[in-house]
């Protein structure tokens, strides 16, 4: 399995792209030690893209940092409240989470925040936009809020199964992934109704990722092989082994970009990558990039014909074309 790329990494700090301590964690790579802040525990959505830009969460620096790509610098930084754990981009704001369960409206251009959320969940888990409002996991409290931009206000609170960890979403519907017990909810958008549909994995397993390719879910997690799962029932067309486990998932160019980690490293949680991973929706798995190095996944993103890394560990921004 393997597949020859180039990957060049991007400086997510001031100055153009220079060699650095992690050049060779990934073949080909030039860095710069930049953002360094993922903490003591690893948040998972720590880049946002939009144009030519990114957006990345500094979790331990409680700021967010925006990088203008062509150049690789730095040009500017948001002072949030506390740590901030997730970063999207949507419906004409950035949008940013802190672990305190606050969620943060910026102009992206002033670079300035605009509106503070209380969202009172008992643990806050990531953001995403889709059906015209933001979504936010309270991990703990079996829940996803769904925020109206218009109001700024939570409406409403969509029960789930234990853990909901990833969203994904397909016109009126969207999806949940609960990585405690496991299970796969469908949400119809217009009227927030949340019914299960299946277990997808046994309770020695965490699903956790997912994404949409063709017309099949894809799922991945620790202890958890590539699944394509039927977005109406919820249940398994096939498992793919993948040489791993996922770490995330994202679908680009026709296919599915996965990085893997070992059994050993699984078992601990850790986001460190082994390889990247690309799958076709025939189930082709062929490796895209292998890392010579630590390398965690923090953030993980599509764009401008590339595939994007944050490591918020060693403070890199990698990207890899497709």
């Amino acid at each position: 399995m393997k597949r020859a790329a180039l990957v060049t990494a991007l400086f997510v700090g001031i100055g153009s792209f220079v060699a650095g301590a992690g050049a060779g964690r990934i073949p080909d790579a030039r860095a710069v030690r930049a953002c360094a802040a993922a903490g003591p525990y690893w948040p998972t959505m720590t880049l946002a893209l939009y144009g030519r830009t990114a957006w990345v969460a500094c979790k331990e620096q409680a700021r967010i940092i925006r990088i203008a790509l062509p150049s690789a610098r730095r040009t500017a930084a948001v002072p949030l409240d506390g740590p901030v754990i997730a970063v999207a981009v949507g419906l004409g704001s950035v949008w940013a989470l802190d672990s305190a369960s606050t969620l943060y409206r910026l102009d992206g251009r002033a670079a300035r925040v605009t509106k503070r959320i209380q969202l009172r969940a008992a643990a806050p888990y990531n953001i995403w936009i889709g059906a015209g409002a933001v979504w936010v996991a309270d991990d703990q409290g079996a829940r996803v809020l769904r925020i109206s931009p218009v109001t700024n206000r939570v409406v409403p609170h969509i029960a789930v199964g234990d853990g909901p960890a990833d969203m994904v979403f397909a016109g009126p519907r969207a999806w949940v992934l609960t990585h405690r017990d496991n299970t796969l909810f469908r949400i119809d958008t217009k009227t927030n109704a949340a019914p299960r549909l299946r277990a997808v994995a046994g309770a020695d397993a965490a699903a956790e990722r997912f994404a949409v390719l063709g017309d099949s879910l894809w799922i991945t997690g620790r202890g958890v092989p590539l699944l394509e799962v039927d977005p109406d029932t919820g249940a398994i067309r096939r498992s793919i082994d993948i040489d791993g486990t996922g770490i995330d998932i994202v679908a680009a160019a026709g296919a599915l970009w996965i990085p893997v980690r070992t059994a050993d490293v699984d078992r601990t949680g850790f986001p460190t990558m082994t390889a990247l991973r690309r799958v076709t929706a025939a189930g082709t798995v062929t490796t895209a990039v292998t890392a010579r190095g630590r390398v965690d996944v923090h953030g993980l993103a599509a764009a401008n014909g590339s595939i994007w890394i944050a490591d918020n560990t060693s403070g890199f921004l990698y990207r890899l074309p497709t």
